[in-house]
């Protein structure tokens, strides 16, 4: 077994140890062509894919050129028991979510512990998908602004249907994120909504209010959906009464997802917010300049693997990419930032909330595991023990491993040095190379 101290003796390691991750296929293919699609992208891509869009996309493309690049910077890793010694180092990360797959996971995993266990009101919700004709999506991609407009609107339908059916207005909570990839990457913008099935009236009472029949709502959808394309002049009235003659509209609405206990809500947002790109999918072959994207069998496309010219797919990836400032995930009503700041004196709310706001708000929690709970130090606060340990938690969820647990002893490890001084970095590097044991993923003509 390899041994990863840089000066104690060689002990096993646990078959499970965390390895820290280096450079993949995706950071191939951008060190590969990226520049080179950049140089292209007004002349071949610009068209289609978005005009004024490459300084955006050169910024977050370079952002994630550099993670775990470990010239760019490391941090040695110890542990903490002085008979053991076990070290490793980690570079940096782009901490980006729209290209790296890595920072994405991290990122969708604790945006669905958030949401579980301080968002989300113990009592019933329903996801909703809503999906728009292959006509309209277009103006999506040349108008982003488009995405906000439609969550409000899908938000006032729910609400305005509760209202009708209780016959007395409702306070009702909805997550809605858009997202605009669809299978191998093509541009396919549509909605995913967490929408509480029902809500309170004023005295405080809640009314279950689930959806037997989504036909009515699917065709109010449609015309709320024409009325705003025509009030922002994107279309005219020809072309809505040619599109609402059609037999099928290619307008939809799913709601079969019932959402009834933790695991339901994680695993739902976590799909909410998960990136358009997954390694796994993706096969880079740098002699053809070809990029295989492995899928399930799409009936759309009569195929489950596509070829792209590097070039190429980096356009399709790289579309998905937002501008700066856009919102991917926008809350309404009882869960926006605004009435939530508000909860505590909302007795009817307060007493559904979930346990990570109720603690949080100095409010007991009738379950609870006592044997599990760890005292605070007068040094160490909530929020600071919270942020310290969310890698190695959000790295034990994905890899069932704990990378601040040492494989070799069992002890605490703890960050040790960052050094960011490039000669030091690769004399380091060098030797660890000489003993064998060269970091993942690292490239070895980098060093010389």
């Amino acid at each position: 077994m390899e041994s990863t101290s840089l000066g104690n003796a060689a002990l096993p390691l646990a078959e499970d140890h965390y390895i820290p991750r280096g450079r993949n296929e995706l950071h191939k293919i951008f060190d590969n062509h990226f520049t080179d699609f950049c140089e292209q992208y007004d002349e071949k891509y610009a068209a289609k894919y978005g005009m004024f869009r490459l300084d955006r996309i050169q910024q977050v493309g370079e952002q994630f050129s550099t993670c775990g690049d470990y010239l760019q910077g490391i941090v040695r890793i110890r542990c903490t028991n002085p008979e053991c010694g076990h070290d490793y180092f980690r570079p940096f990360s782009c901490k980006g979510f729209y290209l790296c797959p890595s920072c994405s996971q991290k990122r969708t995993l604790l945006f669905a512990e958030h949401l579980t266990n301080e968002v989300l009101l113990n009592l019933p919700h329903r996801q909703f998908v809503f999906t728009l004709p292959k006509a309209l999506r277009p103006f999506f991609r040349h108008d982003r602004r488009l995405f906000p407009d439609v969550s409000r609107l899908i938000y006032s339908i729910i609400r305005e249907f509760y209202t009708e059916a209780a016959g007395r207005e409702l306070h009702t909570a909805l997550i809605v994120a858009h997202q605009t990839f669809g299978d191998i990457l093509r541009w396919n913008p549509h909605f995913h909504a967490i929408v509480l099935e029902g809500g309170f009236d004023s005295e405080g009472t809640f009314f279950y209010l689930p959806f037997w029949s989504l036909k009515n709502m699917t065709e109010l959808f449609r015309r709320r959906i024409f009325k705003l394309f025509l009030e922002k002049k994107l279309i005219n009235e020809s072309f809505a009464h040619n599109m609402l003659s059609w037999k099928h509209s290619g307008f939809s609405i799913d709601n079969s997802v019932r959402i009834l206990d933790g695991e339901a809500q994680e695993s739902l947002a976590e799909y909410i917010s998960r990136p358009p790109i997954s390694l796994k999918k993706i096969h880079y072959e740098p002699v053809n300049e070809h990029v295989l994207f492995h899928t399930r069998y799409n009936e759309y496309f009569k195929e489950n693997l596509h070829m792209f010219e590097a070039a190429d797919f980096l356009a399709e990836l790289t579309q998905h990419i937002p501008p700066k400032g856009v919102q991917l995930i926008r809350r309404y009503g009882l869960y926006s930032s605004r009435i939530k700041g508000n909860w505590k004196k909302i007795p009817e709310v307060a007493e559904r909330a979930p346990p990570g706001w109720k603690v949080q708000h100095g409010i007991s929690v009738q379950i609870c595991d006592a044997e599990n709970l760890e005292p605070l130090s007068e040094a160490d606060s909530a929020e600071e023990r919270v942020y310290k340990k969310a890698w190695a938690r959000l790295l034990s969820r994905v890899y069932e491993i704990d990378p601040f647990i040492c494989p070799r002893c069992g002890s605490e490890m703890k960050v040790m040095a960052i050094i960011m001084k490039p000669q030091e970095i690769k004399r380091i590097l060098h030797h660890l190379v000489k003993q064998g044991r060269p970091p993942p993923g690292i490239d070895l003509e980098t060093l010389n």
